[in-house]
């Protein structure tokens, strides 16, 4: 059987230490399990003193909701354009009651301006609104709740050495005393 003197205790310590994780760098990920991708899609969101509009990245389509602000009641024969620099595009009503367009770049991650605009019977505005899509999870985020499990098993580990160092010597003190 291996005793655990203190050398082995501390061996094992720093074994611990150093047992996490390796991180990913470009173009590798070390087999890693992918981030979990999140339950909600991109969207903007614009409000008016006459519209509320939602827009939801989905795929490689945009769908727009658009309500009237006034009583919530849902426009789906309104006509919507949207920009985003050079990008332009015309929405056509769905089945669903929504409004649809090809994404396009917006479907990329990133930070996208956009601009509608609205007309529903006689009411015309410009509502701005920016569409956030999320790039891939950066690669030191998969391992970080691993850290703190090996940082506190280490903290454990370390404090009963020396626990187990201190109640050695006060034993062997109070025998050179005897």
């Amino acid at each position: 059987m291996i005793r655990p003197t203190p050398t082995r205790l501390s061996a094992a310590l720093v074994a611990l230490l150093f047992a996490s994780a390796t991180p990913a760098h470009e173009g590798h990920d070390h087999g890693a399990p992918e981030a979990a991708a999140p339950d909600w899609a991109p969207r903007a969101t614009a409000r008016s003193r006459d519209f509320d509009l939602v827009a939801v990245l989905a795929g490689t389509e945009l769908v727009l909701w658009l309500d009237r602000a006034r009583d919530n009641a849902p426009l789906a024969e309104a006509v919507i354009e949207a920009e985003s620099g050079t990008w332009k595009g015309t929405a056509t009503a769905a089945a669903d009651g929504s409004l649809r367009l090809p994404a396009g770049p917006l479907a990329t991650p990133g930070r996208h301006a956009l601009i509608f605009t609205v007309q529903a019977g006689e009411a015309i505005d410009l509502l701005p609104a920016t569409l956030v899509v999320p790039g891939q999870a950066a690669p030191s985020a998969a391992g970080g709740d691993r850290g703190w499990i090996v940082g506190g098993l280490a903290a454990a580990l370390l404090g009963a050495v020396g626990w187990k160092a201190y109640r050695r010597s006060r034993r062997q003190a109070g025998r050179a005393g005897s």
